[in-house]
């Protein structure tokens, strides 16, 4: 084909060939510049529905004027009716040919990852999804500029699914799990594949790798990567929250649009190019020690106030203060026996005790490595009401299990917050609120005489910074902050501006992702949220539910192992569920499978306002497939997607409902339809 001349494109070489085509440089005689010529192939020039309708998302992407989209010049065919795209010819290189010689510093790595969200934030903005975001289609111009190409041909090759003797065409290693799975996409899938470009920039690897196709899709459906801190240590610790967040395998986890990971990547941008801050030591203090008898007087409490953190010695000499008393309030347990015989099943709603908290041990695993990442990492935990959410981050609080998990727990500050109470507070009533729950922290041996506003709390903040302490706040309950109409966006712009400043990070609760229970979209759309990875509880592992039953009562001196399938069959793995049955069971004098009918009236009594709430919450779709189910049929396929859901929130195991007498209430329900306050 070089020398031909097809239109009115002399072509002069070729520059590449690959599953999607064959490119060569060509010169415009018409106006007398260099093109780039990329050709179909065969498969797609034989299909004439796919040509029509890659001419027609073509000519879509041509309309794509920004500077980071490569600019499609015309879409034309040879008189042979092969169809070609002419486009510019870059001076430069594919980001691919980067990679291959190695690591990409972060400043760069980052600048080439804005630039791209910069593009894709257009071709989104216009409906456009490109599906083959990768390095291949990232070019570099001499000038430092990024640019996407092969708009239209990735889109057509996601939708169409075009196969070669058994294999996608395409490239496996970029692709969503949704595009693995050959679901319906949007354009989400970008974000991923930008997430995995970002991972291979600057670890010079991929991460989701097989020896095939086949391979590479298993681990992008079901394995996590390696860390990047594994491989990159020195490599920002916000860095790795926007890769984790890009790579989360459900979408709506995921960053949520191009403009919020492009913010991330822009406020990267700002943190690399400044200069790390330097402690404010310009007098080197003495190592303090505190007497602990002088420690237990009210009087010797470590004021911390305003004029005591002025000058650079004041603070170094504070921090040695504070490393102290963190220690001192890590040694701190009250951890008191209960009584011979007691009811070892009644401390349900809030679990406090370490010796009364059973299960899950990997949603402690995974909370604790992140909080112990080279900066921490906030979470939000979310699942429906009595999953289990308040006892797991009281767990995490427990002086036992930080020293369990934390290789150096004296170094971190967990702050325990119930915000139920200030669901209507003003701002500087919350951050008062935090301010006093963070001396609590300290059992009085700290007090802070500090401005409740934004300014004081910064300069509290700096102090534990400069102590080398990490701040965790755990804040129960977050979508009474959420709901505040008070709350406005300033609010979580600071907090997320101190999350990115400081070693500070936030653990929450809430019954549904944080944004979807936002009371404005302003708020719902803030970046603050981005920081935030979701963690989803669920009923207990099957084994996690029998160690419930059992151990417990068995440490109490009378053993409900023998009655081990009665409680499942009324509770599932539900933990609040099944602590209520064994409750009941517990206080019967003597239980036989005759008394199991009592058991289940005890149960009810205490069981059924929450199986009427958890109904209420419902929404119609989901009503009609747990009705299905409690009849003992499979819900219409247009209600799939509620037992999807219901599935993950813990109310449908094993494709039944988690409860027997869950399923009774239900189906009275049809015959009583008022409410059972009502009733009474």
């Amino acid at each position: 084909m070089i020398g031909q001349t097809i239109s009115h494109y002399r072509i002069l070489e070729k520059l590449g060939d690959g599953g999607m085509g064959v490119v060569y440089k060509a010169r415009d005689e018409k106006l007398g510049r260099h093109v780039a010529l990329k050709f179909l192939p065969p498969q797609v020039d034989a299909d004439q529905e796919a040509k029509q309708r890659f001419v027609h998302e073509a000519k879509a992407a041509s309309a794509l004027d920004h500077p980071n989209i490569c600019t499609i010049y015309a879409v034309d065919e040879t008189e042979d009716g092969q169809i070609f795209i002419a486009m510019p010819c870059y001076e430069g290189g594919s980001l691919k040919e980067k990679i291959k010689q190695g690591v990409l510093p972060v400043d760069e790595a980052v600048e080439i990852a804005a630039q791209v969200a910069q593009g894709l934030v257009k071709a989104h903005g216009q409906g456009i999804v490109h599906r083959d975001i990768k390095p291949a289609n990232v070019m570099l111009t001499n000038d430092g500029v990024a640019k996407i190409v092969d708009f239209g041909l990735a889109k057509l090759t996601g939708g169409t699914r075009l196969t070669r003797t058994g294999m996608i065409i395409g490239t496996p290693a970029y692709m969503s799990p949704e595009q693995a799975r050959n679901l319906e996409v949007d354009h989400r899938t970008d974000l991923w594949a930008l997430g995995v470009v970002l991972y291979e920039m600057l670890a010079a690897r991929l991460p989701f790798r097989g020896e095939n196709e086949v391979a590479i899709l298993y681990a992008i459906l079901q394995e996590v990567p390696e860390p990047l801190q594994k491989r990159q240590p020195d490599i920002p610790p916000n860095l790795f929250r926007i890769v984790e967040k890009a790579l989360m395998k459900a979408p709506a986890e995921r960053y949520q649009s191009a403009s919020d990971i492009l913010v991330d990547l822009r406020a990267m941008k700002k943190e690399t190019s400044k200069s790390s801050r330097t402690p404010l030591k310009s007098q080197q203090a003495p190592t303090y020690t505190l007497d602990q008898q002088e420690l237990a007087k009210p009087e010797g409490a470590f004021i911390l106030s305003e004029e005591a953190l002025r000058g650079a010695h004041a603070l170094t000499f504070f921090a040695d203060k504070l490393r102290y008393l963190t220690g001192l309030a890590l040694a701190v347990e009250d951890h008191p026996e209960p009584a011979p015989g007691a009811n070892p099943y009644l401390n349900r709603v809030m679990i406090q005790s370490p010796r009364d908290f059973y299960g899950r041990s990997s949603e402690l695993s995974r909370i604790y490595e992140r909080i112990k990442a080279g900066r921490p990492q906030s979470i939000s935990l979310v699942g429906v009401r009595r999953i289990g959410k308040s006892s797991l981050l009281r767990a995490i609080h427990h002086p036992f299990f930080r020293k369990k998990y934390l290789p150096a727990p004296q170094e971190y500050a967990l702050v325990y917050m119930d915000l139920q109470a200030k669901r209507n507070a003003e701002p500087a009533e919350l951050l008062q609120h935090v301010l006093d729950e963070l001396q609590r922290e300290y059992r009085g041996y700290l007090k802070l005489n500090v401005r409740p506003d934004y300014d004081g709390l910064k300069d509290v903040i700096q102090t534990f910074q400069e102590a080398g302490l990490k701040l965790i706040f755990l804040w129960d309950e977050f979508e009474s902050v959420t709901r505040n109409p008070m709350i406005g966006p300033e609010f979580y712009a600071y907090f997320r501006a101190l999350a990115n400043n400081f070693n500070v990070a936030y653990i929450t609760t809430s019954s549904a992702q944080l944004q979807s229970l936002c009371h404005t979209k302003e708020i719902a759309d803030s970046p603050f949220f981005n920081i935030f990875t979701n963690l989803h509880l669920g009923l207990f592992k099957p084994n996690e539910a029998r160690k419930l039953i059992v151990e417990p009562s068995a440490s109490a001196g009378k053993s409900l192992e023998a009655h081990l399938d009665f409680v499942l069959e009324v509770a599932g793995h539900f933990p609040f569920f099944i602590q209520i049955a064994c409750s009941a069971l517990y206080s019967m004098r003597r239980v036989e499978k005759s008394d199991y009918k009592r058991a289940k009236e005890i149960f009810m009594e205490e069981a059924r306002p929450h199986f009427q709430e958890y109904w209420e919450r419902f929404d119609e779709s989901q009503k009609a497939a747990v009705f299905a189910l409690a009849k003992g049929r499979k819900p219409p396929r247009e209600h799939a997607f509620a037992v999807k859901d219901l599935t993950q929130a813990g109310f449908v195991l094993n494709g039944k409902l988690f409860s027997s007498l869950f399923a009774e209430f239900v189906r009275d329900t049809e015959h009583d339809p008022e409410p059972w306050w009502k009733v009474w």
